[in-house]
């Protein structure tokens, strides 16, 4: 009996419709108009230079489209911060290739996907399941792929703490109020049809 019950979540959460690609080919392009133009960065005045606004598409593409369409703007972001970023990537990492890879892919992948579930759960309250989807995407996407860097990498420790407490509390406040209304509105054009809600 379980595993029929579950079978239809799984294959909602998993179903991809023209309409779903749509929805990534319009928050793709988002990603890389932020990626590319000074849009996409906030200046805080630590050693970072900026916060960052890059992750919003791919946490909205989640909740709308699904986890697979979260992660494919999450990876139109990687690609995108790639090619500006591959440098300090490497270097970040202690020129090791690989790792710079994982910081700079992973993190980014995933925003959009557990930002899907995260409001599936509480999809009932969508106001607390925007808000917890927002936090959850940002915090993958900021503790990710510092971390890695840090864990795996060579990132300086002294400078976590610094970057941490500008651009950490700027990126939660950017992806709650972009986040709440745009779901809302989302959801009123579509009844309440976007992928999270769907049961």
């Amino acid at each position: 009996m379980e595993q029929t019950q579950s079978q239809p979540l799984l294959g909602n959460a998993l179903r991809v419709t023209t309409r779903d690609l749509a929805v990534a080919g319009v928050f793709g392009a988002l990603a890389i108009v932020l990626s590319f133009t000074p849009l996409g960065l906030i200046p805080v005045p630590n050693i970072s230079g900026s916060a960052t606004s890059l992750h919003l598409p791919a946490i909205i593409a989640g909740i709308v489209g699904g986890p697979i369409v979260g992660g494919l703007v999450g990876l139109v972001l990687a690609i995108s911060s790639w090619i500006n970023y591959s440098g300090t990537f490497i270097a970040l990492a202690g020129n090791n290739v690989l790792v710079a890879l994982l910081a700079a892919f992973l993190p980014r992948i995933l925003i959009g996907v557990l930002a899907y579930y995260v409001y599936r759960v509480l999809r009932r309250l969508p106001v607390l399941a925007a808000a917890l989807a927002g936090l959850a995407g940002t915090l993958t996407n900021s503790i990710g792929v510092l971390g890695l860097l840090y864990w795996l990498g060579t990132f300086p420790k002294q400078l976590l703490v610094p970057i941490f407490s500008l651009n950490v509390p700027i990126e939660i406040t950017l992806g709650l109020v972009v986040t709440i209304p745009t779901v809302a509105a989302l959801r009123a054009v579509s009844k309440g049809q976007i992928a999270a809600a769907r049961d």
